[in-house]
């Protein structure tokens, strides 16, 4: 199964692609793989402001002036609010969304600011880049009419609320496919202690614009066989990784008894 950088990648070396924008940045983890792409213009938005002077104290370090980094959040309207930071090693699924009880902890808040998209003035951009932990469908609806002018977009999803209120899939789905989006490629990513919560991923999207419309009916065909409960069931059934845990598992169980 192939993962979203090899994917990216893809995009980036056969597509025309010469600008993105990453909404959720963190760290900004991807500096260096965007940069070997030597695009012309290279956005993050980060709203936590101790990782948003990471991003700028690794792009200032490496000279890149064609990077630049916003300290605000994107979604449907202008407003600040707060977001949950999570702790630790897991500090990639802070939210602006309420958590639901996991492994992972959240023991501070922050004041942010958020921002629409379409109220940046920012154009000519090819790619966007969407991680922000079940926000995903405000930061769409903020880009307006503007989302028509992205070639690709590349969105987190997930089929499971891990948030309260958190954007699903087919929400999600329904309002790229509206917004003249198509599917082209689904990463999902397999949790092998249970499969319950194996469907989620990311998701990357095409332009209608760029896509011949016989194209799309195969596209939106395929996504309909990988999205039925029996492509499920073969998924599990092949996934050997798994099996071999499981089988490990009972062994040690019988040894110790």
């Amino acid at each position: 199964m192939a993962s979203t950088e090899q994917l990216l990648r893809k995009i980036l070396e056969q597509e025309k692609i010469e600008s993105l924008i990453h909404v959720g940045g963190h760290k900004g983890e991807e500096v260096d793989f965007y940069n070997s792409y030597g695009l012309s213009r290279v956005i993050y938005f980060e709203p936590i402001k101790q990782f948003y002077l990471e991003i700028i104290d690794n792009i200032n370090s490496k000279n890149l002036s064609n990077f630049e980094a916003f300290n605000i959040a994107l979604g449907s309207e202008n407003k600040s609010e707060e977001i949950y930071v999570a702790d630790g090693d897991s500090s990639g699924s802070s939210s602006l969304l309420e958590p639901r009880p996991s492994d992972i902890t959240f023991s501070k808040k922050e004041m942010i600011e958020i921002k629409t998209y379409a109220s940046l003035g920012i154009s000519n951009i090819d790619l966007a880049v969407i991680d922000t932990q079940g926000y995903e469908l405000e930061v769409l609806k903020g880009m307006g009419e503007q989302i028509k002018k992205f070639k690709y977009l590349v969105v987190e999803f997930s089929l499971f609320e891990g948030y309260i209120n958190q954007v699903v899939f087919k929400e999600l789905e329904d309002y790229l496919n509206t917004s003249s989006f198509t599917r082209v490629k689904t990463i999902r990513k397999l949790s092998h202690k249970k499969y319950n919560d194996s469907n989620y991923g990311d998701a990357i999207y095409l332009n209608n614009n760029l896509l011949k419309e016989t194209n799309r009916k195969m596209y939106v065909l395929k996504n309909k066989i990988i999205d039925s409960k029996l492509y499920f069931f073969v998924l599990i059934f092949f996934d050997l990784t798994f099996h071999l845990k499981k089988i490990k598992q009972i062994i040690k169980k019988i040894i110790r008894r």
